[in-house]
């Protein structure tokens, strides 16, 4: 994957870890392939772990393409190498239906690469993520979870995220979860 420095447009914080210091930054259209790359290799792993969440062919670069017109890409590196990544877009009718409120943080596509994981960086994300939400004025932060995951569903129980409720998207089930404003300290 490419090394790729940040322009002073794109780097928008740090995330202090207990193990490393990474660059948070905001993905442009010129990161396109890296996004696209970062997804298809954690739908490769999840594929080959009997994981059924995600297609590595499902990452075209039209759908990729298609996330920077309703989303914030949020791009993590260390050094120039990409670690992980993850989406915000402030509505999503197609998973939350009715339950959907315009104006919430919606997360989508958590993805830390293989070479990172175990670290506990999907707490750190989150708690990142939560603490963006309150920056850009969210009353909440949500997102949905295959709830045949368990390790995800304990992850975001653990963190004090509340069930909301269940869906249904081209036949495969999922939870809704929420964390509001007033409990982003708590993360």
């Amino acid at each position: 994957m490419e090394r790729r420095e940040p322009t002073l447009e794109q780097l928008i914080d740090k995330l202090e870890t207990a193990q490393e210091t990474l660059d948070v930054l905001l993905a442009g259209e010129d990161d396109l392939e890296t996004v696209r790359q970062v997804l298809v290799e954690a739908a490769t792993w999840m594929q080959e772990n009997g994981v059924n969440q995600w297609n590595p062919q499902q990452f075209t670069p039209e759908l990729i393409r298609s996330y920077f017109e309703d989303r914030e890409i949020y791009l993590l590196q260390e050094s120039g190498e990409p670690v992980a990544l993850f989406t915000l877009q402030d509505s999503d009718p197609d998973y939350w239906g009715e339950l959907n409120v315009p104006g919430y943080s919606y997360l989508h596509r958590l993805t830390i690469r293989l070479a990172y994981r175990g670290r506990g960086l999907s707490s750190e994300i989150l708690r990142y993520a939560a603490k963006r939400s309150k920056a850009l004025g969210r009353p909440g932060i949500r997102l949905d979870c295959w709830n045949q995951n368990q390790k995800l569903t304990q992850l975001y129980e653990g963190l004090g995220y509340q069930l909301q409720g269940t869906g249904s998207n081209n036949g495969r089930e999922f939870n809704l979860y929420q964390l509001d404003a007033d409990l982003y300290a708590q993360v």
